[in-house]
């Protein structure tokens, strides 16, 4: 009678273990196919705008008008914007901070500045005639390799991620997909991801552009921040490491993946699914980003601001967080300096707190350590004198001293004041010194966060 019970309970036990088990595979296909969902889709969006942005990059070539230059000019600028946007959602390497999204950043800021010197009556230059059409011919190939992978999705069934590596390849007997496409190669990719990663590294090999704008450089031609000295290998890999158990990533063993040049380069490693840059002058972690499976969210955008403050503490960051963005599975956000009330926007870090244990999934300190100096406020304006300067129905809700960055990396001391006009929300910048209106920025507020244009 008893070992029937026990038999009966066992089976009981077993079956409901078995429909437990089904029951999470399902689940867990349902977030993989959302996940594949959500990647297709934001390609599918990044390759549109970018064949768009390259049309309008010819357009802006050829256009003689000012009126019609302007016009595409300020679409080159909105599209590449909604185009980094969109890369900064698909799986590849560095999403969002490599050099495809460098080049993104570089064209949508040129087009820019191009067009409020064209509104202001002023003309391009020859050289800047030629940077533009430089711009265009190095995002041709960029529109059609993206192109050829949406097609490729469609008609192969293209992968998002390489297969995993066969017994062969593990010996050492073969060549892996991702030892392949390091060099930029023209191998086949044999999935999205490899893809991408091959175009990141064939821009890799080109000039940086030489231009005035915001972001003439995403790395400064001399970087202001980073510490004096050099380190050496084993003097970076110590540095992974320390990063590594201050943000809880335990019982690691990070191997080297290769080395950067430039300014800002120094020593690539790769953790498992993550990847990380050290700079070889000062020793600094530059980049971060690790692109494991992310499981479903537990934990609120609040929650995850408090988790991202606890990793800038114990990372010895003392910063503040301006903005966030929910990208699903991560938050976004945007941290800056803060020195005796003066927010200093050019010197900033942007770190993302994954939505399902509060860990810290990508962090890139280049913008620190490329503008980051000390600096000299000249004398002030009062508040006072400067509110008078705002139009009477401009509604201020905050207000603040803070450093901003116009063209040509030109650091502009300003009162910043957030408020409304007519039922919208903006950003206005003015000079603290003169009171002269140096920008405006509208808030753009949407389910996953607050953009400005």
């Amino acid at each position: 009678m008893h070992r029937k019970v026990w038999i009966g309970a066992l089976t009981l036990a077993f079956v409901i273990s078995l429909g437990w088990g089904v029951s999470e595979y399902r689940q867990a296909e349902k977030y993989r196919l959302a996940d594949e969902n959500n990647n297709r889709r934001a390609l599918t969006d990044f390759a549109s705008h970018l064949d768009q942005l390259e049309t309008d990059l010819a357009k802006g070539d050829v256009a003689s008008n000012p009126a019609q230059k302007i016009l595409y000019l300020s679409q080159v600028s909105s599209k590449s914007d909604s185009a980094l946007k969109d890369f900064a959602q698909i799986p590849a390497e560095q999403a969002g901070l490599s050099y495809v999204g460098q080049f993104l950043t570089q064209s949508g800021d040129f087009a820019k500045t191009l067009a409020q010197r064209i509104a202001g009556g002023g003309t391009m230059t020859t050289e800047e005639e030629k940077t533009l059409r430089d711009m265009h011919e190095r995002l041709m190939p960029v529109n059609q390799k993206v192109q050829d992978l949406i097609t490729r999705i469609d008609t192969e069934n293209l992968v998002w991620t390489d297969p995993a590596p066969s017994i062969k390849q593990r010996l050492g007997f073969g060549t892996q997909v991702a030892e392949a496409s390091a060099d930029g190669s023209e191998t086949l990719s044999k999935s999205v991801r490899s893809g991408l990663d091959q175009l990141d590294a064939s821009l890799q090999k080109l000039p940086p552009f030489s231009y005035t704008g915001e972001y003439a450089t995403r790395v400064v031609e001399k970087p202001l921040g980073l510490p004096a000295g050099e380190v050496t290998r084993d003097q970076a890999l110590a540095k992974v490491r320390d990063f590594l158990s201050k943000i809880g990533y335990a019982n690691t063993t990070p191997e080297l993946d290769g080395e950067t040049q430039g300014e800002l380069g120094g020593y690539k490693w790769k953790i498992n699914e993550a990847y990380m840059e050290v700079s070889r002058q000062g020793g600094v972690i530059t980049l971060f980003r690790d692109q494991r499976s992310i499981e479903p969210r537990t934990i609120s955008i609040e929650e995850a601001a408090k988790k991202a403050n606890a990793a800038l503490q114990s990372l010895g960051w003392q910063l503040v967080i301006t903005s966030s963005e929910d990208f699903g599975s991560y938050v976004q956000f945007d941290a800056v300096v803060e020195e005796n009330g003066v927010r200093i926007y050019p010197d900033k870090v942007r770190l993302m707190i994954a939505l399902d244990n509060g860990k810290l999934v990508g962090l890139d300190t280049v913008p620190y350590y490329a503008f980051h100096h000390s600096r000299t406020f000249p004398k002030k304006l009062t508040m006072d004198q400067v509110l008078r300067k705002l139009r009477p129905n401009f509604q201020v809700v905050e207000s603040r001293l803070a450093v901003i960055v116009k063209s040509g990396n030109q650091e502009i001391y300003c009162y910043e004041f957030r408020g409304r006009y007519q039922g919208e929300e903006y950003l206005l910048y003015l000079n603290a010194a003169t009171g002269v209106e140096e920008n405006i920025r509208r808030i753009i507020k949407t389910p996953r966060g607050e953009y400005l244009k």
